[in-house]
């Protein structure tokens, strides 16, 4: 099994890349499915996205970018919405998801909640770590 890691501005957390490749699937899923989520443009490019960058990196692991994609804060604050619909989402689908795919849920949810924790750099949060940098690297 290997590793991917999720990197926003100053923290970082790591995950098994399944559960990426579960997010990135399930998350464009739920965005299918919520009309708001939906017709926000730049998450759908985002998303888009990452069908191209999957298994892309020499070790099948695939990246994100959420640097490219949340710019400003008001980015940042809906894509945080969108991680608490999609696993209030998952919570009320979890049976099925369970069901149809083998797939467990608390999964997908506690890799949601990593994301969002590393977006809020939150480093209570046992798998966020802060972002060392070089001398003279900046942000």
């Amino acid at each position: 099994m290997s590793w991917s890691m999720f990197v926003f501005r100053d923290h970082w957390a790591d995950a098994h890349d399944r559960q990426q490749g579960a997010f990135m699937a399930f998350g464009t899923l739920y965005s299918e499915a919520a009309p708001a989520y939906r017709e926000t443009g730049w998450l759908r490019h985002w998303q888009a996205s990452w069908a191209e960058s999957a298994d892309a990196q020499a070790n099948g692991l695939s990246d994100l970018a959420p640097e490219e994609h949340l710019i400003d804060d008001g980015r940042v604050v809906r894509f945080r919405e969108f991680l608490r619909d999609y696993r209030s989402w998952v919570a009320s689908t979890a049976d099925t998801i369970r069901l149809l795919t083998g797939y467990e849920p608390d999964d997908l949810v506690a890799f949601a909640v990593t994301m969002e924790a590393v977006i809020a750099g939150d480093v209570s949060h046992p798998k966020v770590r802060r972002r060392v940098r070089p001398t003279g690297d900046t942000p």
